[in-house]
């Protein structure tokens, strides 16, 4: 009885991650249909930071994204877009939670999404996957 319901359990996070796996995969695809949205003044990475004063988790992501800003000076642009002031950017990019996080490459093709909260190391280490191709 308990290892049928470890069974099921363990089958459920399965189909979980490759439910969210996929959603975010198609997201991408989505998003790279979008015109190009690099930085072409700075010809540098490109982060798209969505949240809002209403979003709980919003001061500590913008915390991680001070800290990256300056472990990155000069090689990076961050762009914050306040979802409820525009909600059509936020619409257009598919914004269903807060705060998120879009990575794109100097030629503006997305890279990586990161919904929710999302740690300073992590976005390091996407921005040196994005560097190096």
């Amino acid at each position: 009885m308990m290892t049928e319901r470890i069974a099921i359990l363990i089958i459920f996070a399965l189909v979980s991650m490759a439910v969210y796996l996929a959603v975010k995969q198609g997201h991408r695809r989505q998003l790279g249909r979008l015109t190009a949205v690099a930085n072409t003044v700075t010809n540098a990475p490109t982060l798209l930071y969505f949240g809002s004063e209403s979003c709980a988790a919003c001061p500590a992501q913008w915390r991680y994204l001070e800290q990256l800003q300056g472990m990155w000076s000069g090689r990076l642009t961050i762009e914050s877009i306040d979802a409820a002031q525009e909600p059509d950017k936020a619409a257009q990019f598919r914004i269903f939670t807060l705060p998120t996080t879009i990575l794109v490459d100097k030629a503006g093709v997305v890279r990586e999404i990161n919904y929710g909260l999302t740690h300073t190391q992590k976005l390091k280490k996407q921005l040196e996957g994005i560097s190096n191709r």
